[in-house]
C-alpha cells in the first residue's frame, strides 16, 4: 500500500520554451496585450498588475508580466518562452492554475499563430508529512551507504533522473528533508515534454497524471491525485 503524503506547501512552475526566438512577438505590444488579456479574463486580471518588464534593456529580459490571484500567480512571456510560477497551491485551485497556464500558452499561440513550442518544463514543489512513518524513515530507504567519520549521520536525501520515454524527453525527483514542515518530507518531481508530442490543451492532464506516476512509483499518494 502507498504511503499518504499529506501536503502543507505546493508550489508549482511551468515554462514553455519557443522553437526560436520570437522577435516579432512584440511588434505589435497593443495587440498582444489585448490578446492576453482577454484570455485572462476568467482569472480576473488586473490593468495595474499587468506590466512590460525592459529589464537591463536586452532582448533576453524584455517581457510582459501578469499576476494573479494576489500575486500567487505569475504569467511572464519572453521573446523565447512563456514562464508561469504558482505558489501556495491550494487543493481546491489546482484546476483553476491549469488552466492560467493553458489560457497564457493560448493567447500567445492566438496572437502569433506560426510560433511553434520546443519543450514544456514543469516543476512541483511539494511540503508534506507522511502517514505512519517519518520523512526520516522514508528516505533512508533510499540511501543504505552512508560514510562514516564525518560527524553524526542527521539524514538522508536524493536526486534521481531518468531518460526519454514516450512524449517526456527527460524527467526527475528531487527527495529531501523538508524545511518548512516538522519531520516533513520535500519532493520535486521534475519533467520536460516534447512539444511535438503534446498539445497545449493537453498539458493539464498529462502533469497530473505525471505527478501521479512518479508519486506511485515511490510508493506516495496523494488522495486528490488517485485515478478515478
Amino acid at each position: 500500500m502507498p504511503l499518504k503524503l499529506n501536503v502543507a506547501k505546493a508550489d508549482l512552475s511551468v515554462e514553455s520554451g519557443f522553437a526560436q526566438p520570437e522577435f516579432g512577438l512584440f511588434r505589435d505590444t497593443p495587440k498582444f496585450l489585448q490578446h492576453l488579456f482577454t484570455r485572462l479574463q476568467p482569472h480576473a486580471p488586473q490593468l495595474q498588475n499587468l506590466k512590460i518588464e525592459r529589464g537591463n534593456n536586452s532582448i533576453a529580459e524584455f517581457h510582459v508580466v501578469c499576476h494573479l490571484y494576489n500575486f500567487r500567480v505569475g504569467v511572464r512571456v519572453f521573446t523565447e518562452k512563456v514562464g508561469v510560477v504558482c505558489i501556495d497551491v491550494q487543493e481546491n485551485e489546482v484546476e483553476r492554475f491549469e488552466t492560467v497556464i493553458v489560457d497564457a500558452l493560448s493567447a500567445v499561440k492566438e496572437h502569433q499563430p506560426a510560433v511553434a513550442f520546443r519543450t514544456h518544463t514543469m516543476g512541483v514543489m511539494l511540503h508534506g508529512t507522511l502517514q505512519d512513518k517519518s520523512a526520516r524513515d522514508y528516505l533512508a530507504t533510499f540511501v543504505k551507504n552512508v560514510p562514516s567519520g564525518l560527524g553524526p549521520h542527521t539524514g538522508n536525501g536524493a536526486v534521481i533522473y531518468f531518460g526519454a520515454q514516450e512524449d517526456r524527453i527527460l524527467s526527475s525527483i528531487t527527495m529531501d528533508l523538508s524545511a518548512l514542515v516538522p519531520d516533513g518530507l520535500f519532493l520535486r518531481p521534475y519533467v520536460v515534454w516534447d512539444a511535438n508530442k503534446i498539445e497545449v490543451a493537453a498539458l493539464p492532464a498529462r502533469a497530473t497524471a505525471f505527478v501521479r506516476q512518479a508519486l506511485d512509483a515511490f510508493g506516495l499518494e496523494v488522495p486528490t491525485l488517485r485515478s478515478s
